[in-house]
């Protein structure tokens, strides 16, 4: 039996021990030191002390780990309100996003009345970000078909939805 058997076979202790220090993250503490005694390939004699677990090793790798955390969740990225942030939220245009979330809205409200085939080409395409050639792969349906299909749909979209388009204030 490995070393890092034998110590899991006390892991609600140590997450016990690691809930001391932080509930809420004490199996990932415990997790993150099963991680470090593997990858520092922790010998026997550091481990154990006459047959028995060193409690105290245990007890300082699990304090380190959580100030490790503890330091990590601390580093907030702290902005100063200066102009340049008022600035920014004053040039956010509300009439505009409205403008367009009703055209991506009258956009979709097209494709829910295509047929079929249409609609779900054109979300598999558009929401799986894949190649056409990659499409006809995994569909089995050929290129040539895939592409003029979606071909058409961009067509009948555009005509459609131009004027709506040019009118944004983008």
């Amino acid at each position: 039996m490995g070393i890092l058997e034998r110590v899991a076979k006390y892991h609600k202790d140590w997450v016990e021990l690691a809930a001391i220090f932080d509930k809420d993250m004490a199996d990932d503490i415990v997790q993150e030191m099963y991680l470090l005694l593997h990858k520092y390939k922790v010998t026997e004699e550091q481990m154990f002390t006459n047959g028995k677990i060193n409690r105290g090793y245990v007890f300082i790798i699990i304090r380190n780990i959580h100030f490790q955390l503890f330091n990590i969740r601390k580093r907030i990225n702290k902005v100063e309100l200066n102009e340049e942030v008022y600035k920014m939220v004053d040039d956010f245009d509300m009439e505009a996003e409205l403008e367009w979330f009703e055209f991506r809205n009258k956009a979709e409200q097209e494709v829910n009345n295509w047929d079929w085939y249409d609609k779900k080409l054109f979300t598999l395409y558009r929401d799986n970000k894949t190649s056409i050639r990659k499409l006809a792969k995994e569909t089995g349906i050929s290129f040539v078909s895939i592409f003029h299909t979606l071909k058409a749909n961009k067509k009948k979209l555009k005509e459609l939805l131009q004027e709506d388009y040019d009118n944004l204030k983008l």
